[in-house]
């Protein structure tokens, strides 16, 4: 089975659609990936794509950002035109926002860039 991001309300389908106007005011994305969790998801599991890049010294904190504009639901990286279209196409299924709306802080921009990572904000 393949791997998926574990996405707020995901595999909750008897909730409330209410419910995710209260979610949404918790929802964070990773500036490396796009990938949207909730703050709790991001703090327990960190980033689903972006694991290996970050040592446990880094917080969760130092690589997400709640500016975010438009979100984009994934099912099948690998096939779907959007995917490509928005260069997502090697990460898991998920939700991703569309375009980040923050500059990358400079601590991590230097760690990027160290590991020849260049960031895309959509």
């Amino acid at each position: 089975m393949q791997r998926c991001a574990d996405v707020p309300a995901h595999n909750e389908g008897n909730r409330d659609p209410s419910d995710f106007a209260l979610t949404n005011k918790t929802l964070v994305c990773c500036f490396v990936c796009r990938l949207v969790k909730s703050r709790n998801q991001f703090s327990e599991m960190g980033c689903d794509n972006c694991k290996n890049l970050f040592g446990p010294s880094i917080s969760f904190e130092d690589y997400t950002t709640p500016n975010f504009s438009g979100m984009i639901s994934i099912m099948d990286p690998k096939t779907s035109w959007a995917c490509k279209w928005l260069h997502l196409g090697k990460y898991v299924p998920g939700c991703y926002a569309m375009a980040v709306n923050d500059d990358v802080p400079e601590d991590l921009q230097d760690i990027l860039e160290n590991k020849g990572i260049k960031v895309r904000h959509g």
